[in-house]
């Protein structure tokens, strides 16, 4: 079987006015970088033609594998890239992204020369047509160098927190994700799996090249209107925070993991007051469920000020009806 270094998993869905840019820059990556590597497009049941697009491609280009799979979101489209890779490293790009000259090499090359697991580069935002932003708006890392995985997750909870959590803007060694996949039907999927990734990295390599161009679309998650499933959210800094306890975490990250999820709760609250729904509170009650298990460390927590400990005692135990009352 032939070997292939890198398997490139792009999951597909309703992105087809930029899914040719995106697929174009993977396969320029050949210029700079000489290894074999593939190209697995998973099309998550899209309707806007990007099956067919899907399909064209591959067509012209033997690197590109297709997978059509009925819907099941982004964390079913990528596990299904997971399960099909078969490169000595996985690379996670999202189908209305760019990647910029270089970057397969450089994020190759360090995970090579330092045996490191993991290698991060910087990401840049770009406008919908793909254009830099004025002023230019980059996510650089806290520190680059050389890194122990479990030293650098005090950074999640950083200014440029998404440099570490994102999963497209790294290359990991494909044993990192044995037995490891992203929970499907939630949002907010890389809350649950970051932590675990860092965890498991005897050395994670952070670079400053801005090689992945982040796309800012009018129907991005991060820019929608405010939904039930935001709480996933929650749910995932909460699963982050009881890991790093039961794992033995120290402190200091302990204490940041456990602020972040009732930082986001009190957050979500507060948006959800603004304009409630029946839907949304409901969401709200269903979630103070999980958040009155975490009340027994809110004394101990040093991140947290006292008005952020009452406010959570208090969107923990009131009924949610009464916090976001309905307008007339």
């Amino acid at each position: 079987m032939e070997h292939i270094a890198i398997s490139v998993i792009v999951p597909v869905y309703n992105t087809k006015p930029f899914l040719r840019e995106c697929v174009q820059s993977i396969l320029d990556q050949k210029e700079t970088f000489p290894e074999n590597y593939e190209v697995i497009l998973v099309d998550d049941g899209a309707t806007d033609g990007c099956a067919e697009l899907c399909d064209e491609l591959a067509a012209q280009d033997a690197r590109i594998r297709v997978i059509h799979q009925e819907n099941q979101g982004l964390s079913g489209a990528r596990n299904t890239g997971i399960d099909a890779a078969v490169g000595r490293y996985y690379a996670f790009v999202d189908s209305d992204d760019i990647l910029r000259p270089g970057y397969l090499k450089k994020l190759y090359d360090a995970c090579e020369a330092h045996d490191a697991y993991m290698a991060i580069c910087a990401v840049e935002d770009v406008a919908e047509n793909g254009a830099s932003l004025d002023p230019p708006s980059y996510t650089d890392p806290t520190a680059t160098g050389v890194f122990v995985g479990k030293e650098l997750l005090n950074n999640f909870y950083s200014p440029n927190g998404t440099y570490y959590t994102v999963a497209w803007n790294k290359l990991y060694r494909a044993e990192v994700w044995k037995l490891l996949h992203y929970p499907e039907g939630r949002l907010h999927e890389d809350d649950f799996i970051a932590h675990r990734l860092f965890w498991r990295c005897d050395r994670v390599v952070c670079l400053a090249d801005h090689l992945y161009c982040y796309r800012l679309s009018s129907g991005s998650i991060c820019r929608s209107d405010l939904k039930p499933e935001a709480f996933d959210a929650v749910d995932g800094l909460a699963d982050r925070y009881r890991f790093f306890v039961e794992n033995g975490a120290n402190r200091t990250v302990i204490d940041c993991a456990y602020a972040a999820c009732w930082r986001r709760y009190l957050f979500l609250c507060a948006k959800v007051r603004q304009n409630p729904t029946p839907k949304l509170i409901k969401a709200i009650s269903k979630e103070q469920f999980l958040m009155q298990g975490l009340l027994s460390y809110l004394p101990n927590c040093k991140q947290l000020k006292m008005t952020e400990k009452l406010s959570a005692a208090r969107w923990a135990m009131m009924p949610a009806e009464s916090l976001c009352p309905m307008k007339n």
